[in-house]
């Protein structure tokens, strides 16, 4: 009942797929404030309950990733079962999801985030803000993209120069600065704050292990915002503090 279960997600995501050959975002995927077919103009309105406007094709590059990391590995699952046919099926799947991210996914220096109810790249040196997210430039390398081309390796380095600072990895950057009805929730907080290109601890990780996939070590950026440095920092903060306090006596 398992396996069945995990084909009808397969299929599922096959059956929604926009005019990119990327699966639908639907709502939104796992960053639940990016709501590409949302339009809400009305102050106080959930993002998360109001009607999804019909009819566009807002595309998710990060769900894109996640379904190539999905069926590789329901693939060897196949395998295991006897299944030789289905594993067949499901890595001729992955390749034509990841040929779908290499034309339309890839900006040049890292991973799309996505598109837009109309259209438009989302995450995108063409964008103004949220030129670049982080939650694909992960996803997509541990789904074993790129690693072998050398695309991962300059997503990763994008993360580097683009996200990485002393308290973590920011979700996006640069931050939304207004709010754009196009892109929901997420830009209708202050630069940031919570979605807007704040540290969120659970993407970080996911930057790790790409980085361990490509043979580099997890950035010290990503292992800033682990609780063990922050509270390694914390205790260092505070015996400077005390030696500071010391010296002036």
């Amino acid at each position: 009942m398992l396996y069945e279960h995990l084909e009808r997600s397969v299929h599922y995501t096959l059956d929604r797929l926009g005019p990119h050959a990327l699966p639908l975002i639907g709502r939104a995927d796992w960053n639940d404030c990016l709501n590409l077919n949302c339009f809400s103009d009305t102050p106080g309105e959930p993002f998360q309950t109001t009607a999804n406007k019909q009819g566009g094709g807002a595309e998710s590059v990060f769900i894109a990733g996640l379904f190539i990391l999905a069926v590789t590995e329901l693939a060897e699952i196949a395998e295991r079962r006897g299944l030789a046919g289905d594993a067949t099926d499901y890595r001729a799947e992955a390749s034509k999801m990841a040929g779908s991210v290499v034309e339309h996914g890839w900006d040049g220096a890292w991973f799309r985030r996505a598109y837009d109810y109309f259209g438009n790249a989302v995450g995108s040196c063409e964008n103004e803000e949220g030129k670049i997210f982080v939650e694909p430039q992960g996803m997509c390398v541990l789904s074993g993209f790129g690693v072998e081309d050398g695309l991962a390796t300059r997503a990763l380095d994008s993360v580097r120069e683009h996200l990485a600072t002393d308290h973590g990895i920011m979700l996006l950057h640069p931050a939304y600065t207004r709010y754009h009805v196009e892109l929901g929730e997420i830009s209708s907080y202050p630069p940031g704050y919570k979605e807007n290109a704040s540290v969120f601890c659970h993407a970080n990780p996911w930057v790790m292990i790409a980085e361990a996939m490509i043979g580099r070590g997890a950035i010290q950026a990503a292992a800033a915002g682990s609780p063990t440095s922050r509270s390694t920092a914390s205790r260092s903060r505070e015996r400077s503090s005390h030696w500071h306090r010391q010296a002036r006596r």
